[in-house]
């Protein structure tokens, strides 16, 4: 009997320290994984290691870690938004054409971000008060918002001229791009949003559990309309960004693979799918390993299919690292291995 309880408690003791592996894994993955790529590009990539590299890799962060900030939160009440790479090219166009027709650009960004807003708005009523499903909604709305955007411009690319306009993604400060002030910005903002305030601990509240969160009086209609309105005001943004680097605005290409690259920011930062705890920083690290993915395939000269396999890779890997079902196989793992040596 007093055997049997031994093998018991050998059996509990790596339970949990697999289930401690699994949060150390959600909690830190990211920045293992971030290191591992960068051991990786100081072996194989020529060039790698300068101060060019790392202003490349901010400058290309910034636009997908604008986005990515609105989906932690998002993803973190269980919800999704795969149009908002339809919802920037919607916005950006609007908002270069507005530009082409001399409006100052601080009318021009003030409507762009209003309609961002105002579309991920109307994506939060349908989801909560209509309860449709949020990758069909957001999946029609992709359609439709890129549509809208090629019938508003005629399918014409348009031209940005406006020195105010181009001097947001374009200005530099001996030699430093513009670009790590809204990186630094971004982490500090929103995790202090995410980790200090009500409106970050209602959407950990709702993300862990819906039903409790709406029983302790939470008002979980209103913070799932906001997450969604957050993220299409930071969208409408990271489209304005978009254009400002590029210097035009083509309808069709604006966004492209903004939905994938986002979302698997978050998921690799350790934000569950389910929902829970909005994980910020960690956010911060997956879009850096977005970005370092798609420089070694252009640094290397490999084909770009190569970063989009990688990236779906990782985020299957991420999204089984967090699921029950990956803990409870650890646990049998576990279970297992200590059974074989009883025997």
């Amino acid at each position: 009997m007093e055997n049997s309880n031994t093998e018991l408690q050998k059996i509990q003791d790596l339970s949990n320290r697999a289930l401690k592996r699994s949060e150390f894994a959600k909690k830190y993955g990211a920045l293992m994984v971030f290191a591992v790529l960068l051991i990786i590009n100081f072996c194989i990539t020529k060039n790698f290691v300068s101060s060019t590299t790392v202003w490349n890799l901010i400058i290309h962060s910034t636009t997908v870690m604008c986005v990515a900030m609105g989906m932690t939160f998002v993803i973190a009440v269980a919800g999704i938004d795969i149009s908002v790479g339809a919802t920037m090219a919607l916005c950006a166009t609007v908002v270069a054409m507005m530009a082409e027709a001399g409006v100052p650009f601080l009318g021009c960004l003030i409507i762009g971000l209003l309609l961002g807003a105002g579309i991920g708005s109307f994506i939060g009523v349908l989801t909560v008060k209509f309860k449709i499903q949020p990758m069909v909604l957001t999946l029609a709305m992709m359609i439709i918002l890129r549509s809208v955007a090629r019938m508003v411009s005629n399918a014409k690319t348009v031209q940005v001229l406006d020195e105010t306009f181009l001097a947001i993604s374009g200005t530099s400060f001996g030699g430093i791009p513009i670009q790590l002030i809204y990186v630094v910005a971004f982490a500090v903002v929103f995790f202090i949003i995410a980790e200090r305030t009500v409106f970050g601990k209602s959407v950990e509240a709702i993300g862990n559990n819906a039903t409790a969160a709406k029983l302790s009086g939470i008002r979980s209609d209103r913070i799932v309309i906001g997450v969604y309105l957050l993220l299409g005001a930071l969208t409408a943004l990271a489209g304005v960004m978009a254009v400002s680097r590029t210097q035009n605005c083509n309808p069709s290409s604006v966004g492209s693979g903004m939905e994938m690259q986002a979302i698997a920011a978050v998921v690799i930062g350790g934000t569950s799918m389910a929902g829970g705890k909005p994980r910020i920083l960690g956010t911060v690290v997956g879009c850096f390993i977005i970005s370092i993915i798609t420089m070694t395939v252009n640094m290397n000269g490999i084909d770009t299919a190569w970063s989009m396999l990688l990236e779906a890779a990782i985020i299957i890997l991420a999204v089984y690292i967090q699921s029950d079902k990956g803990a409870k196989s650890r646990k049998i793992k576990a279970a297992k291995t200590t059974a074989a040596k009883g025997a």
